[in-house]
């Protein structure tokens, strides 16, 4: 199959990449990492990420301000980064999705050719190893990008799946011009007092149950609006509830709107598979961390469940 994929990017001119919805670091490294390579090889590169709020701690990576969030009229090859299912996409029903990376091993094989390894740690080593199966080179900016996604989905480099050959495919990428302590400060030394006003509601509102084993809590619409944050701004809180001592699940939820919420689910236990709960619900995820969305209305119900599932 990778032969068939590499034979398709080497013919096609305009190239699309799609990152997912609620976009991390991950999914965006990896769209610009594979897209700043690719142009280099003389290929025409469009952006696409189909919600108009993006992360800014990115916007030091090449090209992220020519991300666009609707499909061009005409293009030769679609590749989704970072999606274990089209409806992570955000594209339309009836786009058909040619070529798919990805490390998530809820991935359902959407992509007509999908090329997924659940074994990596971040999808950005994914697309990494293909370059180099087929001597694709690995422009500054594209290891730049590649490195960030890495860094980010790692927890910069302490979640599980982080491996010697995880830290040497990292050495190889800071050779080829990534910059870790630049990296670093732009990941993590930028944040704006919107995201500090959002975790002290964060902290004010969590929870624990079951005997402490789990964190849980949940931002309003209206927390958004008091505290000027972002979604984005959200992405990290879960871990905080993990952090904690004699907890062994954290849950986090957040509106989107008024009819639907997003959950991320997080575990340090091996005993406890957070995307089969999370598939079960609809969404997808690593075993460790995991997320879905539902219906505003059953979030009680459902985080019952969770916790009742999570103790036994």
């Amino acid at each position: 199959m990778d032969q068939k994929v590499f034979k398709l990017i080497k013919k096609s001119h305009h190239i699309v990449i799609v990152s997912h919805i609620n976009p991390d670091g991950d999914t965006l490294g990896s769209m610009i990492g594979l897209g700043e390579a690719l142009k280099a090889e003389g290929k025409k590169i469009t952006y696409i990420n189909t919600q108009n709020e993006l992360p800014l701690r990115f916007d030091f990576l090449a090209s992220y301000d020519k991300i666009r969030s609707c499909l061009p009229k005409k293009y030769d090859l679609l590749i989704s980064v970072d999606a274990a299912s089209f409806d992570r996409t955000g594209l339309d029903n009836g786009v058909e999705v040619d070529i798919s990376f990805d490390h998530h091993k809820s991935n359902t094989n959407f992509a007509k050719y999908p090329i997924t390894d659940a074994s990596m740690a971040s999808t950005s080593l994914v697309i990494y190893n293909f370059f180099k199966k087929f001597s694709i080179k690995i422009t500054k900016s594209s290891a730049t990008a590649l490195y960030s996604a890495l860094a980010e989905d790692s927890g910069f480099f302490k979640f599980d799946r982080v491996n010697q050959d995880t830290f040497l495919i990292a050495a190889n990428l800071v050779k080829l011009g990534a910059d870790p302590t630049f990296i670093a400060d732009k990941l993590t030394k930028r944040n704006s007092l919107a995201k500090l006003r959002i975790t002290e509601i964060y902290l004010r509102k969590l929870e624990l149950k079951a005997d402490a084993k789990v964190a849980f809590a949940k931002i309003t619409l209206e927390d958004f609006e008091k505290s000027g944050a972002l979604k984005s701004d959200t992405d990290t809180l879960v871990n905080l509830g993990l952090s904690l001592a004699t907890v062994v699940v954290s849950i986090f939820a957040y509106e989107i709107d008024d009819r639907k919420i997003k959950v991320s689910l997080r575990s340090k236990s091996d005993h406890i598979d957070c995307s089969q709960i999370a598939t079960k619900l609809g969404g997808g995820g690593h075993k460790r961390a995991a997320g879905f969305t539902a219906d505003i209305k059953e979030i009680d119900g459902i985080i019952a469940g969770i916790i009742k599932e999570t103790i036994k």
